[in-house]
C-alpha cells in the first residue's frame, strides 16, 4: 500500500490485481510505503480507515482519497491457483500443483477452506465496517490502463510498468456443477465487479 500525501492519495494493493508492478514503479516516490509482511501490504479498506488517521492525522484522513483495483471473481481465483502452482511452492501444502483449477475450487467453497485454496474476497477488502463499498476510485483490473492514466494525472508524472509476479500458465477449466455454488458464495463480488465494468452504480453495491 502506498500514500502519496501531496496528491492526498492511497493505494491499496488488492492481491493478485497487478499492483506489486506499481509498487515497484512507485515505491520510491511515495511518502508511505506499506512492504511487510504481507497482511499490512495488503490491508484492506476498513482496516486502512481505522489505522490511517492515526497516521496522517484524524483532521488531514478527510482530504485523502483511496484508489484500488478489483479483478473479474474468477479470473481472480485463477491466478492464485496459478501462483501456487509455482516450483518454490512444490510440496507444501498451499501448492496446487497437483490439481486442477476445479479442485482448486471446490477447496474454495469449503468452511474450512484447505491451506491451498484458503483466500478472502474482494468484496470484503473493499468494504467498510458497515459492509458498503468504501473504496473512493476503484478500477477493473481488465482496464488497468484506465488507473495508470489515472495515476499519471494525480501524481503529474509519467508510468512506466514492467511484468512482475507472472504465474505459471495452467487450464481454468471449470466443472460445470460449480457454477450455481460459485455464484452464491461470490454473490457480491460478481455483484460488485458487473457494476463496476458496467458503468454501474458500484458504491451502492
Amino acid at each position: 500500500m502506498l500514500v502519496f500525501w501531496d496528491a492526498r492519495l492511497v493505494l491499496l494493493a488488492t492481491p493478485k490485481t497487478g499492483t506489486h508492478a506499481l509498487e515497484s514503479a512507485l515505491g520510491s516516490e511515495a511518502d508511505i510505503a506499506f512492504r511487510h509482511p504481507p497482511y499490512v501490504k495488503h490491508m484492506g479498506f476498513a482496516w486502512v480507515n481505522r489505522l490511517m488517521p492515526r497516521i496522517v492525522g484524524e483532521k488531514e484522513w478527510p482530504s485523502f482519497r483511496t484508489v484500488a483495483v478489483m479483478r473479474e471473481p474468477l479470473d481472480w481465483l485463477g491466478s492464485w491457483y496459478r501462483y501456487r502452482r509455482r516450483n518454490d511452492l512444490v510440496g507444501q501444502n498451499n501448492s496446487t500443483r497437483d490439481m486442477d483449477f476445479s479442485t482448486f475450487l471446490k477447496g474454495y467453497l469449503k468452511d474450512p477452506q484447505p491451506a491451498y485454496s484458503r483466500l478472502g474476497r474482494q468484496w470484503k477488502f473493499l468494504r467498510r465496517d458497515d459492509g458498503r463499498v468504501g473504496i473512493d476510485y476503484l478500477f477493473p483490473y481488465e482496464r488497468f490502463d484506465t488507473l495508470v492514466d489515472f495515476l499519471e494525472n494525480r501524481l503529474g508524472r509519467e508510468i512506466e510498468l514492467e511484468q512482475e509476479n507472472v504465474s505459471p500458465e495452467a487450464p481454468l477449466e471449470v466443472d460445470p456443477g460449480l457454477a450455481a455454488p460459485l455464484a452464491k458464495a461470490l454473490e457480491k463480488d460478481f455483484r460488485l465487479y458487473d457494476a463496476l465494468i458496467s458503468g454501474g452504480d458500484w458504491k451502492n453495491i
